[in-house]
């Protein structure tokens, strides 16, 4: 490592001192595997911090011109959008959105974005299961829809015992249970909201 490399390194990318001095160390003065060093680790960063997968860590943190907290941000920014389609893209669509309210009815505030997207043609699948487990009024597809967590187990159970013989179905209803057993940790409240 040389004093030379060191600048090149610093000037090359914003890097803190130290850091820049364990890298050329650790590549014995290599300044590009330095670099894909620094960017991997930045990567690992984000993907550490917001359980998204590489592919994405890295488009973001390229997008956001390698700045990790907004790529932090944007990422935990992102609709969850839970269906049967290969690459989910969020457009206006019609269908359902689905988020954890407190008991006096708030909105959870959390680092990542507390709600989920299901289009009406995946809700399908597990419709008539939220619709028979509405115990006060009848499901209504066009406004709100309440579930206390004993009703939410309900559902997670029915869902999880709905025969299937499809991948793309399997997957769907497990990340639906899965997003729901996450709610349920801490929500009072779920509600189903129809936008039809």
């Amino acid at each position: 490592m040389t004093l030379d490399n060191l600048k090149i390194l610093r000037e090359k990318i914003a890097i803190p001192l130290a850091v820049a001095i364990q890298l050329l160390k650790q590549h014995n003065g290599d300044i590009d595997l330095c670099i894909q060093e620094f960017h991997q680790s930045n990567i690992l960063e984000i993907v550490n911090q917001t359980d998204c997968d590489k592919s994405i860590a890295q488009t973001y943190y390229q997008k956001n011109q390698y700045d990790i907290d907004k790529a932090i941000h944007e990422i935990n920014n992102l609709q969850v959008i839970i269906t049967t389609r290969n690459n989910p893209k969020p457009k206006n669509e019609i269908g359902f959105i689905l988020w954890p309210e407190k008991e006096n009815g708030e909105y959870y505030k959390t680092v990542k974005r507390n709600d989920a997207f299901i289009p009406t043609s995946d809700f399908d699948y597990v419709k008539n299961i939220f619709a028979n487990t509405c115990e006060e009024e009848p499901f209504d597809s066009c406004g709100h829809n309440y579930y206390n967590k004993e009703a939410i187990n309900r559902i997670i159970q029915n869902i999880s015992n709905l025969p299937t013989m499809n991948g793309t179905i399997e997957r769907f209803k497990a990340e639906l249970i899965e997003w729901l057993e996450d709610k349920c940790n801490y929500a009072y409240y779920l509600v189903v909201y129809g936008n039809l």
